[in-house]
């Protein structure tokens, strides 16, 4: 596995990177999302997404839980300093990584569903406010 060192907020993987972070349209595009976090991507690994980039500071990763990340994935590794890494994390305490995945084809043929689920189906809500009249007046 090779580490590859960014420095700069001009490099041309933290301008995707953060391309990836504010625009749903080069999400759809490149087919990647991103994930912020060592168990939320710990999550995603597990479910069956595949890690495209992984970039990580060292300064907030502990060397172990890097190395438990690394052997469970062969993708592309950015290590970049605590600065550089405040300025790509959307949220707090993100534990030093933050990962492009893989999107992955979800259609009805993909649910596993327990023996007689609860299914809710929802079409055409235009505003956040309306979801919760719906559910409360079913």
């Amino acid at each position: 596995m090779k580490v590859e060192d960014i420095t700069s907020a001009q490099n041309p993987k933290i301008k995707a990177l953060l391309e990836l972070q504010e625009k749903s349209e080069v999400r759809k595009r490149k087919g990647l999302f991103v994930v912020e976090g060592r168990r939320e991507l710990l999550h995603c690994m597990e479910a069956g997404y595949e890690p495209y980039a992984v970039f990580f500071s060292p300064e907030i990763l502990p060397e172990e839980e890097f190395k438990e990340i690394s052997a469970k994935c062969s993708c592309s590794f950015y290590e970049v300093p605590r600065q550089l890494y405040d300025k790509v994390a959307y949220r707090g305490g993100t534990e030093g990584v933050i990962a492009e995945l893989r999107c992955r084809e979800m259609g009805l043929g993909n649910l596993i569903l327990k023996e007689n689920p609860l299914v809710v189906v929802l079409e055409s809500v235009e505003k956040p406010g309306n979801l919760g009249a719906v559910l409360r007046s079913a």
